[in-house]
Order: structure tokens, then C-alpha cells, then sequence
């Protein structure tokens, strides 16, 4: 029964160290000039200042995250977090691209792996009861960070064969 126990308590703690490792690398990379992180849905309005083209005239750049935001959630979009580097140093950019791969959660399958000199572009997708996690993944020269996307859109799940 000690064995038992034990094994179980190794598992969960394998299951939870693993499973945050995302949180992990944006608590590292946050701090840095120039990065950017909302950890769900509601904190979008901090990437402000990368949205000025999301804002028609007379609004100003708030109000257009909060349309984006407000259609997302009516959409389906569960919650969401995004770490932006994209105006980073050069150097915290190359360090993200190999913290990155060890920080996706095994619980994550590849779907979709685009390499091009100047960057990578990954795709990861992670099946939960009813409703699906999409992680967009980019490093590079001009991009880079993540997308945390939760989900429960009908459409999306029917496209990526999640019944």
C-alpha cells in the first residue's frame, strides 16, 4: 500500500512540475526590457502597445483590444496567455528559442513544425474533455514567444478531429 501511495505522489508531482513550465519560462522572460506577458485572457490590454493597427479611428488602442477580447470569449475562446519578446535584445530572444522546447508540456502533441532560417513557427495541441489547447510557439529575428490558446469552439474541434 506504501508503494502504492508513493508512486502515486511521484506522479503528481512529475504531472505538476511538468505542467507549468510554460509559467516557469514566462516568469524568467518577463522581466526583460521589452517583454511582454498577460497570463489570461483579461490581462490582453497589456500588449497595448502592439495593437495600434487593432483600433479603427477615434478609438483608442484599448478599445480595440477590448472588441478582439470580447469576440474571442464569445467565440469560444476559453482563456488564453501570451508572452511577447518581440522587442527584446537579440540574446534573450536566441536564450527563449532553446528554454522553449523544454518548457512544452508533455501533454502537448507536435501538430504543426515550420523552420525557416530566420525562425521557427510550432504548433502544439493538447485534448481535454470537451474542449481543446492550442500553443503557438515562435522564435526568431521579428517574432517571438508564445500563444496559450483554451478553447472550446465547436469549429475548431471539428477541424483538428476532437469529438
Amino acid at each position: 500500500m506504501k508503494k502504492l501511495l508513493f508512486t502515486l505522489l511521484m506522479l503528481v508531482v512529475a504531472v505538476s512540475a511538468n505542467a507549468d513550465g510554460l509559467g516557469r519560462l514566462a516568469r524568467k522572460y518577463k522581466k526583460y526590457d521589452g517583454a511582454v506577458y498577460a497570463a489570461s485572457i483579461d490581462e490582453l490590454d497589456k500588449l497595448k502597445g502592439n495593437s495600434s493597427a487593432t483600433a479603427k479611428e477615434g478609438e483608442n488602442e484599448g478599445d480595440g483590444i477590448s472588441k478582439i477580447v470580447d469576440k474571442m470569449k464569445r467565440n469560444g475562446v476559453r482563456n488564453m496567455r501570451v508572452l511577447s519578446l518581440n522587442d527584446c535584445k537579440f540574446k534573450v530572444k536566441a536564450r527563449f528559442a532553446t528554454d522553449i522546447d523544454d518548457a512544452v508540456p508533455s501533454a502537448y502533441e507536435g501538430f504543426l513544425n515550420f523552420d525557416r532560417n530566420d525562425g521557427r513557427f510550432s504548433i502544439y495541441i493538447q485534448k481535454r474533455d470537451g474542449y481543446i489547447k492550442l500553443l503557438l510557439v515562435m522564435t526568431g529575428d521579428d517574432n517571438c514567444g508564445f500563444v496559450e490558446i483554451e478553447s472550446d469552439n465547436e469549429i475548431l474541434n471539428s477541424l483538428l478531429n476532437f469529438d
